[in-house]
């Protein structure tokens, strides 16, 4: 009897410092007193260190800069824009591609963009710019439109509006009361709720039958995203 009462004692206090570490990873490693307005509001400004959402920037920005030239169609820009009489299907009849000329300084612009919110070099002014032309180039064609183009903006929107050059930027280094300052918790909240209902939801979608019968992995595995995987299970087997 007593041999079971300690083996319960030890599995409770594994699984309470289990919950406190999962806590720790989550960010909610203080716990919420009685729920009022209030204290929620509190709980979402308490101070947070900016070093991963820093990093997150700093990856945001790299991975920015080869979209634009890449599937934001950079690289093919005369071919995407220079045919006038193209069909298109911009989400709203006001929309319309500038001239190519135009087209093309609106790539250049969002891959410099890109380039300084990786080294947080004039954050928001670069930020903003980035946002704003992203979004009408993606509003001009809905033919053109996929889950991760979605993402992207929707993710350059969340940073934009918090604070990631509070560390490792050129900003802090002009401005020294920036450096290294706190964010506040709710800069992390809408990042993990973005990617949270992001894994959700495609994880639902995979429920469908293409995916449970294997036909749209069998598609999906020709890409060539996937060489380096069809490689190394050629080489296992």
């Amino acid at each position: 009897m007593a041999l079971g009462s300690l083996r319960s004692a030890k599995l409770k206090e594994t699984i309470y410092h289990s919950m406190e570490r999962c806590s720790g990873v989550c960010g909610l490693r203080h716990s919420l007193p009685p729920f009022s307005f209030d204290t929620f509001v509190r709980f979402l400004h308490r101070p947070c260190d900016p070093a991963s959402l820093a990093a997150t920037r700093i990856m945001f920005g790299v991975l920015m800069a080869l979209d634009v030239v890449q599937e934001r169609g950079m690289s093919v820009a005369d071919i995407k824009w220079g045919d006038s009489t193209k069909c298109r299907f911009p989400l709203l009849e006001v929309l319309h591609p500038l001239p190519l000329p135009y087209m093309v300084l609106l790539y250049a612009v969002m891959f410099i963009c890109s380039v300084m919110m990786c080294l947080g070099l004039k954050w928001r002014a670069s930020c903003s710019v980035f946002v704003a032309s992203y979004w009408y180039l993606f509003l001009l064609d809905k033919s053109s439109w996929n889950n991760h183009s979605y993402l992207y903006g929707l993710l350059s929107s969340i940073l934009l509006l918090s604070d990631p050059h509070r560390c490792w930027s050129l900003d802090g280094t002009t401005k020294p009361g920036l450096r290294d300052s706190h964010v506040p918790f709710w800069s992390y909240v809408l990042l993990r709720t973005q990617v949270f209902l992001l894994y959700f939801l495609a994880g639902i979608k995979k429920l469908d039958p293409d995916w449970l019968l294997g036909y749209s992995m069998q598609n999906l595995s020709e890409h060539w995203v996937f060489s380096v995987f069809r490689t190394g299970l050629r080489l296992s087997f």
